[in-house]
């Protein structure tokens, strides 16, 4: 069983309001209880993090001694990345390569690399004219809320958490309370490290301990990842005080496939992208767009190939998709397989339960054919493992109209032979993040959507940006250079 029934509040573990189940996705079973904060809490969470941040305890340390505490956590995390890789499985279902190459390998990508920008990109600057010097330092924002999903609790809290305290914030975590166990393990590794009591605390809940994070007077700014409709409601929350925000949000990705893209290799390498983590994944290219001279070649292909994916044990390295994360989660994705079927979309692969799963929250991997980007399935974030493939008349620009028509903007792939044809379709397309043939994004490419997918960016020395506020010091009586 795993269980535990604290919280970690100022430098230590503090007893929570109540606790819930953990329950194992791929059985369905309860492995173990989880805290989750209640109102007292939220206010002493926040309480040590305001009293951390304004005794100075953390924004005074220098920036080598700030990412000499990053460095040494993520080298704690690193000892224990297995059994990390196992919480993170037994808690939302995320198949093993996922679970240990993106969830827990995390703290090895993002904390030594704001460590190594702290070192670099807080160096105040002088800057001079005729008419004085000015000294612009940057100031760390002040204590952050940050809130994440249980869709991928590790990277989210770390894309978050990483910039933060390296910037020299004071950071309250709320985990979703279906994850609430893995924020802990870095919890305590900071803790060990040497980072001071109160500067980060771990307060898991639902949407109750959320909005009263949100709404708090000592909180300076909020960074949330998930729903664009809950994303809404933080940005008028927040308005009313004029906290800053960031936020993440939904996306329904588009993956443009040219004329001359490579039938078996596109679909090969398209395919887990389609649907990573058993499609529970804003980014994940659920929109295929495929020219009308290539489309019931290119669906008869893709649908072959992802009926050969398996579905089955999350632990399994050689498993493809896992389940859904919760039982509502799966019952969403069975109701938007009804509405495509309703709408006249025809079902290429999948489109029920799998037989020989007979306990968990399991689904076939989906893919519809005869979508038009009018239907639901087309424009509605699924977050489970359904595609649509599109047909597109006419040239490039058709494919790249049908790609931009949506509120979203957070990703989109585009394939094809040629690079450099690829490569200006992409520069059309209003998303965030493009990939050309699959290519992978470095940590310090910023990452962030246009339109309804948010506000902001996170990686890249962009995110750390999020967490600083720049300071002008005039200088009276300097003219000209230092």
């Amino acid at each position: 069983m795993l269980d535990r029934t604290e919280l970690f509040v100022d430098g230590r573990p503090t007893a929570a309001a109540i606790t819930v189940p953990v329950v194992d996705p791929s059985t369905g079973t309860v492995v173990g209880h989880g805290p989750v904060a209640g109102p007292a809490d939220i206010d002493h969470a926040v309480r040590a993090a305001r009293t951390s941040f304004e005794d100075r305890r953390w924004r005074d340390r220098t920036p080598t001694e700030r990412a000499e505490v990053l460095r040494t956590a993520a080298s704690l995390v690193a000892d224990v990345r297995d059994d990390l890789t196992e919480l993170v499985i037994t808690q939302n279902g995320s198949v093993h390569r996922f679970a240990h190459g993106v969830q827990a390998g995390s703290a090895q990508d993002l904390l030594p690399y704001y460590a190594e920008l702290a070192l670099t990109h807080l160096a105040e600057e002088h800057r001079s004219d005729p008419v004085g010097t000015s000294v612009v330092v940057q100031e760390p924002i002040g204590v952050v809320a940050t809130i994440t999903p249980w869709n991928s609790p590790q990277r989210a809290m770390l894309l978050k958490v990483a910039p933060a305290l390296a910037a020299g914030c004071s950071v309250v975590h709320k985990p979703a309370p279906e994850t609430p166990l893995d924020a802990f393990v870095v919890a305590e590794a900071l803790h060990k490290a040497g980072l001071p009591a109160g500067v980060f605390n771990v307060v898991p809940g639902g949407a109750e301990v959320g909005e009263q994070l949100v709404a708090h007077p000592d909180v300076d700014k909020v960074s949330f990842t998930g729903s664009s409709d809950v994303g809404r409601r933080i940005l008028a929350t927040a308005a009313g005080r004029i906290a800053r925000v960031s936020l993440e949000l939904g996306g329904k990705s588009p993956a443009v496939v040219l004329d001359d893209a490579p039938l078996d290799d596109t679909v090969r390498r398209l395919a887990p992208l389609a649907f990573l983590n058993t499609g529970q994944a804003c980014v994940a290219q659920t929109r295929i767009l495929v020219p009308r001279s290539r489309y019931e070649t290119f669906v008869d292909a893709f649908a072959t190939h992802v009926r050969s994916l398996t579905v089955g044990d999350p632990r399994d390295p050689a498993t493809d998709l896992g389940p859904l994360a919760t039982p509502a989660q799966r019952e969403r994705v069975e109701h938007y397989v009804a509405i495509g079927r309703a709408e006249g979309a025809r079902v290429v692969a999948g489109g029920g339960l799998p037989r020989h799963q007979t306990r968990g929250w399991f689904h076939e991997p989906t893919v519809f054919a005869d979508v038009h980007n009018g239907m639901r399935i087309a424009r509605e974030e699924i977050f489970g493992p359904v595609v649509c493939i599109l047909p597109y008349d006419g040239d490039d620009a058709r494919a790249v109209s049908i790609a931009n028509d949506t509120p979203y903007g957070l990703s989109a792939t585009v394939w094809g032979a040629d690079a450099a044809r690829a490569y200006a379709v992409a520069r059309r397309i209003r998303a965030g993040r493009v990939g050309v043939n699959g290519a992978t994004h470095a940590t310090r490419a910023p990452f962030g959507g246009f339109g309804q997918s948010g506000l902001g960016r996170e990686t890249g020395p962009e995110a750390m940006d999020l967490y600083l506020e720049p300071q002008s010091i005039a200088v009276a009586g300097v003219r000209g250079e230092q």
